[in-house]
């Protein structure tokens, strides 16, 4: 592959982060019924089942969408990967653990969403299994919160190594990756409370880590693609991986 294309690639990846943003919100978020409200963990079985039957066409859009969504969280996650690799210069353990983090957080949060879509594959099953499906689908969405705050802290690391006078991504940022990182712990509580701010539907399991999640993704793609659009402004991606050697 020759450097012209690499970097085209390298900037298409980088794009998937607002798209992937942008597409959640919808799919997920509106056609999935779960903004401007997601379900409350205190519904009764017939309570989550009528929500589901009412709003069957939009929810079954929406999970079928946002599933395919979900797959460009993973060229998205592998490009800050190939951008931290040239910040690395003596190890790749962060560049690693930033690109499994990514990976693995496709893989949860498309298993919730996969549990939301069988709930509505047969609307005229047992309330009660759909109540388990939807409980499912959140618990798996909340209690693993770690696997995306590692990625995101393995990012701000190497973020703040970075000492050039430009760096790949400002400080504020590297902090603000750090902030939103932690603001998805209070999602453990999930386990014990179904009312309240720590319940899945509550300002601090829910607002605030899923909002800090999608303006993450949205600040790091804009430094993301203006990197990409420097190095095809300078030259090639070697070049600019020799200078950052020699700085």
């Amino acid at each position: 592959m020759d450097e012209k294309t690499s970097l085209q690639l390298e900037l298409l990846s980088a794009w998937c982060g607002p798209v992937f943003v942008l597409g959640l919100v919808v799919f997920f978020g509106l056609f999935g019924h779960i903004l401007p409200a997601p379900p409350s963990p205190a519904l009764d079985a017939a309570g989550i089942a009528s929500r589901i039957t009412d709003n069957l066409g939009d929810m079954r859009l929406g999970w079928v969408a946002s599933l395919v969504v979900m797959g460009l969280y993973l060229p998205w996650s592998a490009q800050i990967s190939t951008q931290m690799s040239r910040l690395e210069h003596h190890s790749r353990t962060m560049t690693y653990l930033q690109l499994i983090g990514g990976a693995l957080t496709v893989f949860v949060v498309s298993f919730g969403i996969l549990c939301f879509a069988i709930a509505t594959f047969r609307p005229e099953r047992n309330p009660e299994l759909m109540q388990m499906l939807t409980d499912f689908g959140w618990l798996s969405f909340e209690l693993q919160w770690v696997l995306t705050t590692m990625q995101m802290i393995a990012m701000a690391i190497v973020g703040l190594a970075d000492k050039r006078e430009t760096p790949l991504f400002p400080r504020w940022a590297c902090f603000l990756t750090i902030w939103c990182g932690l603001s998805f712990a209070p999602a453990s509580l999930t386990e014990y409370l179904k009312t309240g701010p720590f319940a899945w539907d509550g300002m601090l399991s829910f607002y605030v880590p899923w909002a800090a999640w999608v303006v993450w993704c949205g600040v790091i793609s804009v430094y993301m693609i203006k990197d990409v659009r420097g190095r095809m402004t300078i030259g090639t991606p070697s070049n600019a991986t020799g200078h950052l050697a020699r700085t």
